[in-house]
């Protein structure tokens, strides 16, 4: 099928005219970065399309990039004070209802809602994910304990969310998750986002050699396959991406087969479909 054909399941919209929103958000956060000389690279799903396809992976509906967690504090400042009135910065500390402790850039005026929080209050736009990485200790008791504590501490934040409870197929765990979605009322949410943050933060004073994606990839396969030399984010090339030069690693093809194995072969046709589970879009909220 053409990548012009490609629609979102159960929609009768095209997953290009998606990409080309998320495409503008990605620029409005490169002219940023650029200004302040911010280094960040694209990431994940992102960097395999810029690799393969030089742009979005065809049925891909969502945009990544990754950077230090000094660069990600420093975007964080400059988009407070800079970032187009189009756009909105959300993470735990600007939208106390958002789960996760990475940070979107949404797109004002327009839905793109994902079916595990769609019952989430929150804003709901289109978005591109900036992902924080961290120092860690691969392979040692302190780093494990590190990633084990954020994990826990994630999957409790998560049951704040019934939709994610119920999506649980262990009866077992789907009555203790729910127990604790209502258990987790009496415990303010910013207290555990805080605590995260702090434990992913724990060795980024320690001069390691490695550094971990730990807003998401704290599963134990997930955590090995993301955990990087540090010194790849020093070391960038332009790269072509939908007509634009966006940073990658030079190392990309060493960091890819880490995170994906033959990242060149498309995956099997019944993988090639978006996969946040998208189930309402709106281009503008004021028509």
């Amino acid at each position: 099928m053409q990548k012009n054909e490609l629609k979102f399941p159960g929609l009768n919209v095209r997953i290009e005219e998606a990409q080309r929103v998320q495409l503008e958000i990605l620029l409005e956060f490169d002219r940023l970065c650029k200004k302040h000389a911010i280094h960040y690279q694209l990431f994940s799903g992102t960097l395999i399309g810029a690799i393969r396809h030089k742009g979005f992976i065809p049925w891909d509906d969502d945009i990544d990039v990754c950077m230090l967690r000094e660069e990600y504090k420093r975007f964080l400042a400059v988009s407070a004070k800079e970032l187009s009135e189009n756009f909105f910065l959300q993470n735990y500390q600007t939208d106390e209802k958002f789960q996760t402790q990475y940070t979107k850039i949404r797109k004002n005026k327009t839905r793109y809602v994902e079916n595990l929080v769609q019952d989430v209050k929150m804003h709901h736009g289109f978005f591109i994910d900036v992902f924080p990485y961290d120092q860690v200790r691969p392979d040692s008791l302190k780093g494990e304990i590190q990633r084990i504590a954020i994990d826990q501490l994630k999957i409790i934040n998560y049951c704040r969310v019934m939709r994610v409870n119920n999506s649980e197929k262990k009866t077992g765990l789907r009555i203790a998750k729910k127990a604790a979605y209502y258990f987790l009322k009496v415990i303010p949410k910013n207290k555990i986002d805080r605590l995260i943050t702090r434990l992913a933060c724990l060795f980024n004073e320690k001069d390691e050699e490695y550094v971990g994606e730990l807003s998401i990839s704290t599963g134990k396969k997930m955590y090995d396959s993301f955990v990087l030399k540090e010194e790849f984010f020093y070391d960038s090339i332009d790269w072509d991406f939908e007509g634009h030069k966006f940073p990658v690693p030079r190392a990309y093809d060493e960091i890819l087969r880490k995170n994906y194995g033959n990242y060149m072969d498309l995956p099997p046709l019944k993988e090639q479909e978006p996969h946040h589970g998208i189930v309402e879009i709106n281009f503008n909220t004021e028509k």
